[in-house]
């Protein structure tokens, strides 16, 4: 039944962001939404001392109101496999991964070149929003890195092998809302010239009022509309901020 589940990609292609803040170039910036797969450094994990990373777990539409996180959220604990090894490619998924069902690997997470990072499934706590700090996110998924993460998630859970064509399309609508959400917020920021939280709250506040209006979030949900929306939003951005720089 493993055979089934997608062999986990590459790190080019599993991640969108990944090294510390103001250390690496590759860093998540700090306007970047919070998104299901984010991985937070010292974070301090009830009832899982050994853990001090996590990472966001639920789906967005769960573990966000509107644009912004809930006042807590549920994360999974993750720790290191190997301290050396990057644990990818065909070998690497043979011999570690399509028989290992309760973990998401994270090979070189740091964007160091070396070391391999798991997220298992079983180690779940509900922590404050306000301790999963911008400063300390470590790394992101792309978009279709996170549809890996729920294939093998819902195989833990269930033995059920979701194609990841299936995963894509449902998570459409969530993934268009973070990235008119991302251009929204850089946009703003670049126009205030700053990256504090509270400029980002604000950019995200608006943005949320503006989907709101008109019902526009729920349009998102259709393939028709979804297009009309995104224009509408940009043309907003454009009005507010001068667009993108």
């Amino acid at each position: 039944m493993g055979a089934q589940l997608n062999a986990v990609p590459g790190t080019d292609q599993l991640y969108e962001y990944r090294g510390v803040l103001g250390a690496s170039e590759d860093a998540p910036p700090r306007f970047l939404p919070y998104h299901q797969g984010d991985v937070f450094s010292g974070v301090d994990l009830p009832g899982l001392p050994d853990y001090d990373h996590a990472m966001l777990f639920l789906h967005p539409c769960t573990m966000r109101r509107g644009s912004q996180l809930t006042p807590e959220v549920t994360v999974i604990g993750v720790k290191v496999k190997s301290a050396k090894k990057v644990m990818t490619g065909p070998e690497a998924w043979e011999k570690h991964w399509s028989k290992t069902f309760n973990v998401m690997p994270l090979p070189d997470m740091y964007c160091g070149g070396r070391g391999t990072h798991v997220a298992e499934f079983m180690k779940m706590a509900t922590v404050p929003s306000t301790t999963l700090a911008r400063d300390r996110r470590v790394a992101t998924l792309s978009a279709e890195g996170r549809l890996y993460l729920l294939q093998r998630a819902f195989y833990h859970f269930s033995r059920a092998v979701i194609p990841l064509g299936d995963l894509r399309a449902s998570m459409r609508p969530v993934e268009r809302e973070i990235e008119l959400q991302t251009d929204w917020v850089e946009s703003c920021c670049d126009q205030r010239g700053s990256l504090t939280d509270e400029v980002i709250a604000e950019a995200e506040l608006a943005f949320d009022a503006f989907l709101t209006t008109d019902n526009r979030r729920d349009s998102l949900q259709d393939g028709e509309s979804e297009f009309a929306v995104a224009r509408a939003v940009k043309k907003e951005i454009e009005m507010r901020y001068g667009g993108q720089s």
